[in-house]
């Protein structure tokens, strides 16, 4: 990951802040849809610029607003958060981004906001301020969902990225011709894996999120590097 630093001055160190608080964090199975809450997290932000790329989840390039954050260890969860959006509110407004990077040296309830989608909030200036957050529940994404194969993927080795999904993601499904569901394991990276490999395709990919919603792409080819977009949305 690449990323200019954000502004921590020592000044701001004795800022008056709203106090920091975990979000609640969610497992890997069903119950995420039960779990996950409205409920606002009080917090601070600060702002830093992805330099290239999506962050640690890897997306082929940030949000195309340009308004994404940042989260914790502990909140962006070893990528089971990314690809899903917060609703920030701060002392000049409110905002939707989404979630598309870490912030390893982010304590819990520290997020690090885009610099537009902070200004969207607080004057810039202030580099650091109070904030609240909470996840976005269907956010409106307006685009069907788009699949990349990781370089280096082989019928032995698949990796797979999910892209355009709304809601964080709590399982994705391949299948080839004539074959089986196989469950593919989630990288921090945010890349979905099949460890032995799922054959040569092309695939059904089925995708589940935080939400309940449950999608099934078709057609999606063992092509290492090419962004493939599909005609399937996930609500």
């Amino acid at each position: 990951m690449r990323r200019l630093p954000f502004v921590l001055a020592a000044a701001l160190a004795a800022t008056s802040l709203l106090p920091a608080s975990a979000m609640a964090r969610s497992g890997d199975s069903s119950n995420n849809k039960t779990r996950a809450s409205a409920k606002a997290t009080s917090g601070k932000a600060t702002f830093y610029e992805l330099r290239s790329g999506g962050g640690n989840c890897s997306y082929p390039s940030p949000p195309a607003g340009g308004l994404y954050v940042a989260l914790s260890r502990a909140e962006y969860r070893a990528a089971a958060a990314c690809g899903g959006y917060l609703t920030v509110t701060g002392p000049k407004g409110s905002v939707q981004v989404k979630v598309v990077d870490q912030c390893p040296e982010c304590s819990a309830g520290h997020i690090d906001l885009s610099r537009k989608a902070f200004a969207r909030v607080a004057d810039p200036g202030k580099g650091m301020v109070g904030v609240s957050y909470s996840p976005a529940a269907n956010p409106r994404i307006g685009k069907p969902l788009s699949f990349r194969v990781k370089e280096g993927s082989s019928q032995w080795w698949l990796a797979l990225l999910v892209v355009d999904h709304g809601n964080p993601l709590t399982s994705v499904e391949v299948k080839s011709a004539g074959g089986t569901w196989r469950k593919l394991a989630r990288a921090d990276y945010n890349y979905w894996i099949a460890a032995s490999g799922a054959g040569k395709g092309p695939f059904a990919v089925r995708v589940t999120d935080t939400r309940g919603h449950r999608v099934t792409a078709n057609g999606v080819r063992l092509t290492p590097s090419a962004v493939q977009r599909t005609t399937t949305k996930m609500y």
